[in-house]
């Protein structure tokens, strides 16, 4: 299990340092997936503590080599990051067996990006899926 968390932290540090050194878009590509995916997978708060932290801490270094307006699309304005990021923080509050210190961290960084970015991570509805009936 470390291993495996080791090999993914790996893959995200290599993926934005190949990116940030050698301006390769597919390498901001893969980082982008490898952070989407792991905060999408709410359900291994609980289990892989450790990772989080780590994940949590190198993505504070990451974005700390980074312009502020970076991550926004240019096209539709949306930052992917604050989108992903909300899924991470709304599985730390909500998921049960989340331990604390995961969860001060979290909260933690979520406040230094409000504050440092101007990022919005508050729920509100538009954000729910929507049911379309045909």
């Amino acid at each position: 299990s470390s291993g495996i968390n080791a090999e993914y932290g790996g893959e995200l540090q290599v993926s934005f340092i190949v990116f940030l050194l050698g301006h390769v878009y597919s390498a901001f590509d893969q980082w982008k997936r490898l952070t989407d995916t792991a905060c999408r997978a709410s359900r291994s708060l609980a289990q892989r503590s450790n990772f989080y932290k780590n994940f949590i801490r190198t993505l504070h270094y990451h974005l700390k080599e980074t312009p502020s307006d970076f991550f926004v699309d240019i096209v539709s304005r949306n930052n992917f990051l604050v989108t992903t990021l909300k899924l991470l923080f709304e599985g730390l509050r909500e998921e049960e067996g989340v331990p604390e210190e995961l969860k001060s961290r979290g909260e933690k960084f979520r406040a230094h990006l409000e504050k440092f970015y101007s990022w919005d991570f508050s729920y509100c509805e538009e954000d729910d899926p929507v049911i379309v009936e045909t």
